[in-house]
């Protein structure tokens, strides 16, 4: 009975402990401390000692100040740490002990009916975040070292299966969009090359590469894999203007996905005017028993009245009938 009774108390302790801690302020306080001229001062001296890398004259300083000023100031420090152009040892031991500490104070505000509770500073999140990122660049600089010396296996470098595949997806994606044009060549072999990027959890990478080559090959790759945001975005991209030929021939392209099909079909129907590849592709899909009439809707409903209304006096069969029904159906 005393053990159950001190495993409550313990249990007690440990939920409530960290709650019966924390100290609610208003968004109103947040604000008047920020201008604090006070404030502003002692954030500055310790910004200066985390530039000039002194962290333990950055520690003893901080911990002379009062909890709400040092939360403010770890703040502005971990924001300050993504110029990775000045991260040291020091520096990235720092994030990783502020990254571990719970903020002490916290602020309520209300939403739209209801309430929200959040730290007034959460340099914890921050560090977490600012780690992250510089983790992704050491990858980044690794991958770029092993595509410059010839040693970079992607689908082995990628590690599926891996804890951070998604930091490595991320860090590759980062590095293909400043290669130069040698290096991107390089990769998009490497990527042809290794049969087993067929096993990829996602299009991140393929589309990155795709985006930058504009390869033919690689859209195609792309196409005929599984639909996801990645390769929705890249063909959501050829419709920006300027629309060129090679976007045409993409979205086209693209309609051989199941998926991005629907898409394609009212990228290319928005065109104005359809130019004669995009006539010539949708007629054909018009004379389609399944879809042509859900087509011709389409057109229709996208301002190509007069374009089918011309079809429509030169085709015949089922191309004619589609358009006969389609047009029907949408009544100006």
């Amino acid at each position: 009975m005393k053990r159950s009774l001190a495993l409550l108390l313990i249990l007690f302790f440990v939920l409530f402990g960290g709650v019966s801690r924390a100290i609610t302020i208003s968004p109103d306080d947040v604000a008047s401390h920020i201008a604090d001229p006070n404030s502003v001062s002692a954030i500055l001296k310790a910004t200066a000692l985390f530039d000039d890398n002194k962290i333990p004259q950055l520690d003893t300083y901080l911990a002379s100040m009062p909890t709400l000023l040092r939360e403010e100031t770890l703040t502005v420090l971990a924001r300050s740490a993504l110029d990775f152009s000045h991260m040291t040892p020091e520096r990235e031991k720092f994030l990783v002990k502020i990254s571990h500490q719970q903020p002490k104070y916290l602020v309520k505000s209300q939403g739209n009916g209801y309430w929200v509770t959040m730290p007034a500073f959460n340099y914890a999140g921050e560090a977490k975040w600012v780690l992250n990122r510089w983790e992704i660049k050491l990858l980044e600089n690794e991958a770029n070292r092993l595509l410059n010396y010839d040693q970079l296996s992607l689908a082995k470098w990628l590690s599926f299966s891996s804890a951070d595949y998604a930091l490595r997806r991320e860090a590759l994606v980062s590095l293909i969009s400043h290669l130069t044009l040698p290096a991107l060549a390089k990769l998009e072999t490497l990527y042809i090359n290794d049969k087993s990027m067929v096993w990829s959890p996602d299009n991140a990478v393929l589309a990155a590469l795709t985006s930058r080559t504009g390869s033919d090959e690689l859209y195609n790759l792309l196409w005929l894999r599984r639909t996801d945001n990645y390769s929705l975005e890249v063909l959501q991209k050829l419709d920006v203007p300027p629309i060129t030929e090679l976007d045409i021939d993409q979205m086209i392209a693209a309609t051989v996905n199941p998926v991005l099909a629907d898409t394609a079909l009212r990228q290319l129907s928005s065109l104005n005017p359809l130019p004669d590849s995009v006539k010539a592709f949708l007629l054909k899909k018009i004379g389609d028993r399944r879809q042509g009439e859900a087509i011709v809707v389409l057109l229709a409903k996208k301002g190509h009245r007069g374009w089918l209304l011309r079809m429509q006096k030169q085709a015949s069969g089922v191309t004619r009938r589609n358009i006969e029904n389609g047009l029907e159906s949408v009544k100006i």
